[in-house]
C-alpha cells in the first residue's frame, strides 16, 4: 500500500490550487514560434562610407517595419518616409562584414522601442514576436511535371522552396515545408494539386502546425499562376495571383498571407507594451518550496519581465515567462543559474550560438530542477 507523506500532500494541495487558478484564467491564443529577428535586417552595401552606411540604415529598416507591421506599403506613407530618411537614430548595434567575393553586407539591429513608435506615430499596427506557425503543402506543375515541395535541410537549396522560405522569413511569417519522406508520396500530391483541405490536414497530423496552406501552382502562357486556400486560427482565405516571374509569384502569395495575419494579430503600435513570451518546462519540481524557488530565480533573471505557471502536471511545470531582448540572451542568463538544467539537445543548441542563426525558434524551452546546486569547493579546504 502506498503511504502519503505530508509533503505529498502538500505539494498535491498547492498544484491544485495552481491547476484552479489556471482554469479561471482566460485564454490567449498559443502560438508556435518566437519569431527572434523582427528587428535586425542584413542588407548588402557598397562600402564603409557614411554615405554608403546610411543608404544600409535606410533599407534595413524599411525591411523590418515591414516585417513588424505586415504591410509592404507601409514604407511608403509620409511619416515613414520621415523616419526612414533618419534611420541611423535607430540602430542598436551593426556588424560590417566582407566575403571572399569582396562583397559587403551589413547586418543591423534597429530599437525595438524606437521601430514600435515610429509605427505608432504613422498610425500602422505591430505585429508581435509571438507568431502562428504556417505548415505549407504546395505543388508546382512545369510542363509535363508535378511535384510536392518538401523540407531538404539544405539551407543553400535553389527553386520555389528556397524562393518560399526566403520570402516568409523577409516577411516574418514561420514556415514549414513537409518533411521530405512525403515528397514521393503521388496520392498526397494528389489531394494537394486538388486543394482538399480535409485530406490535406489529415496528413499534416503528428506535424507542429498553427496554420495550414495548401497551394497550387502552374505555368500560365509565358508566366506562373498561384492559388491557395490558408486556414486555422480564425484565418481563412481562398485566393490566386498571377505573376511574370517566380518570384513575383511567391511576393504576391506571401503578402497576402502577411496582410491577413497582421489584420487578425496586430495592435495598434501604441499598445505594444509587452515583451515576447516563450514557454519552459521545468522537470523535477517535488515540493512547494521548489516551485517557489524556481519562480523566485526565473523572476530574478535580468531580461525577464515576468513568469507565472501556466500548466501542472505530476512530472512538470510549465512557466510562461515574458522577457525583453533576445531568446538567446534569456537562455544565456538561466545558463547561470545551476540550478536549471538545460535538457537533451538543448546545452548543444546554447554551445553552438545563436547569435549569428536567424531561424525561427520553438517556443519552448525545457529544462530539470535541481533544488542544491553544485558548489566547487573553496580553495582553502583541505589544505
Amino acid at each position: 500500500m502506498a503511504v502519503q507523506t505530508r509533503s505529498d500532500v502538500g505539494l498535491t494541495m498547492i498544484l491544485a490550487l495552481v491547476v484552479l487558478a489556471l482554469s479561471l484564467l482566460p485564454l490567449t491564443p498559443a502560438y508556435g514560434v518566437v519569431v527572434d529577428d523582427l528587428y535586425r535586417a542584413t542588407v548588402p552595401v557598397s562600402g564603409g562610407s557614411d554615405e554608403e552606411l546610411a543608404e544600409g540604415y535606410r533599407q534595413g529598416l524599411a525591411r523590418v517595419l515591414v516585417k513588424v507591421s505586415g504591410d509592404r506599403s507601409v514604407v511608403n506613407q509620409d511619416e515613414v518616409a520621415t523616419v526612414l530618411e533618419d534611420a541611423g537614430s535607430l540602430v542598436d548595434g551593426r556588424q560590417l562584414r566582407t566575403s571572399g567575393d569582396d562583397s559587403r553586407e551589413l547586418r543591423l539591429q534597429f530599437s525595438r522601442s524606437g521601430v514600435n513608435r515610429a509605427l505608432a506615430d504613422a498610425g500602422a499596427r505591430v505585429w508581435g514576436m509571438n507568431r502562428p506557425l504556417t505548415l505549407a503543402w504546395v505543388a508546382v506543375q512545369d510542363g509535363g511535371d508535378r511535384g510536392l515541395l518538401a523540407e531538404t535541410g539544405e539551407s543553400s537549396e535553389q527553386g520555389w522552396s528556397a524562393l518560399l522560405i526566403d520570402e516568409a522569413d523577409a516577411r516574418g511569417i514561420p514556415l514549414a515545408l513537409p518533411p521530405a519522406d512525403r515528397a514521393g508520396d503521388r496520392r498526397l500530391l494528389s489531394e494537394v494539386w486538388g486543394q482538399f483541405m480535409g485530406q490535406v490536414s489529415r496528413a499534416s497530423s503528428g506535424l507542429e502546425h498553427d496554420l495550414l496552406a495548401v497551394v497550387r501552382i502552374s505555368r500560365l502562357g509565358s508566366g506562373w499562376q498561384a492559388s491557395w486556400l490558408y486556414e486555422g486560427a480564425g484565418i481563412e482565405q481562398s485566393r490566386s495571383v498571377t505573376a511574370e516571374t517566380p518570384q513575383t509569384l511567391v511576393e504576391e502569395m506571401v503578402d497576402n498571407w502577411a496582410s491577413d495575419l497582421a489584420g487578425r494579430y496586430g495592435v495598434s503600435g501604441g499598445a505594444i507594451e509587452s515583451g515576447p513570451r516563450v514557454r519552459l518546462q521545468l522537470d523535477g519540481v517535488d515540493s512547494p518550496g521548489a516551485y517557489a524557488a524556481a519562480k523566485r530565480a526565473l523572476a530574478q533573471l535580468n531580461p525577464v519581465k515576468s513568469v507565472g505557471a501556466v500548466a501542472v502536471t505530476p512530472d512538470h511545470i510549465v512557466f510562461e515567462v515574458e522577457y525583453e531582448g533576445e531568446l538567446s540572451q534569456l537562455r544565456q542568463n538561466i545558463a547561470l543559474e545551476q540550478r536549471f538544467r538545460a535538457q537533451d539537445g538543448q546545452q548543444a543548441d546554447r554551445e553552438a550560438g545563436e547569435d549569428n542563426d536567424f531561424r525561427n525558434l520553438q517556443q519552448t524551452l525545457y529544462y530539470r530542477w535541481q533544488q542544491q546546486a553544485v558548489v566547487p569547493p573553496s580553495g582553502d579546504e583541505g589544505g
